[in-house]
């Protein structure tokens, strides 16, 4: 027999999970939805607790596919309806000139979207996974949300990201330990222009490099000159430090189209493009 480990939440955690359920309470709601924790939560709750949910996933060159699939095989596993909208952001020139608000742009043009399926189709709100964490870095993408009014109830309620994972762990979502994503467009230098080209060749090595190192968490950063500039967690980074394994990343990372290839010492870490920005 299978023995599942309940795992136990904070009185205050429970007081935002309760608020949270309310807010879902009786709507007819489209969950912005990409596979990932924050968004998972959402995609669970709100299909347990509104009186109608809608994931919607954007399908689009930025996102690898494998997070695509990711997302079909949630909905399908709690029977959610699922719709994929198929957006191509390379057309946007805006976009391609890849400025500091690339975000923002991208967002507004994606979310756009979406409110018109809520109006098309009569649901009362459109809700995304951005959490408070979120509004320490720079973030120019929630801003399109708002001038959308896409509501973002983890902000309004506090929830921040560990929140999110102990409640989807205390609702025994495997979404829980996922590690967070970014879309491929965030591994190219702002002012760098984006191309499918780049967004290929980030997205097939770090695709190899996950799969061929047992790598949990990395990004492949594109600067200029065709340089590959490699961040891994701290602890897997001894993974790869061995020539054998050295070797076999700049053979297949200049096969893809890399000119030069570099580890960085300081590992990885979300938004480390935006550290040039206060410089």
């Amino acid at each position: 027999m299978i023995l599942r480990i309940i795992m136990q939440i904070s009185a205050e955690l429970t007081k935002k999970l309760d608020l949270l359920k309310s807010f879902l309470k009786e709507k007819k709601i489209i969950v912005a939805f990409s596979g990932g924790v924050d968004s998972s939560l959402l995609a669970y709750l709100s299909n347990r607790f509104a009186s109608q949910t809608l994931l919607l996933t954007a399908k689009s060159i930025l996102n690898p596919i494998d997070e695509i699939e990711g997302a079909k095989q949630f909905a399908d596993k709690f029977k959610i309806p699922y719709r994929e909208i198929i957006v191509n952001p390379l057309r946007n020139e805006d976009f391609v000139r890849n400025p500091k608000d690339r975000c923002y742009i991208c967002k507004k043009e994606l979310f756009s979207k979406f409110v018109e399926i809520k109006q098309d189709e009569n649901y009362d709100i459109v809700i995304d996974g951005s959490n408070v964490d979120d509004l320490v870095d720079f973030r120019p993408g929630i801003k399109a949300l708002e001038e959308l009014r896409i509501v973002s109830p983890y902000i309004s309620l506090d929830i921040n990201k560990q929140d999110i994972r102990d409640l989807s762990q205390y609702f025994n979502l495997e979404t829980y330990s996922k590690t967070s994503e970014a879309c491929l467009a965030s591994r190219i230098p702002y002012s760098q222009k984006i191309s499918e080209e780049k967004l290929h060749m980030i997205s097939k090595a770090e695709k190899f490099l996950k799969k061929q190192f047992n790598l949990t968490q990395l990004r492949v950063r594109y600067h200029e000159d065709r340089l590959a500039r490699i961040e891994l967690l701290s602890n897997e980074i001894s993974k790869i430090l061995n020539q054998k394994s050295l070797i076999e990343i700049r053979e297949k990372l200049k096969e893809l189209g890399f000119v030069y290839v570099t580890i960085d010492v300081e590992g990885f870490r979300s938004g480390s493009l935006n550290e040039t920005l206060n410089q």
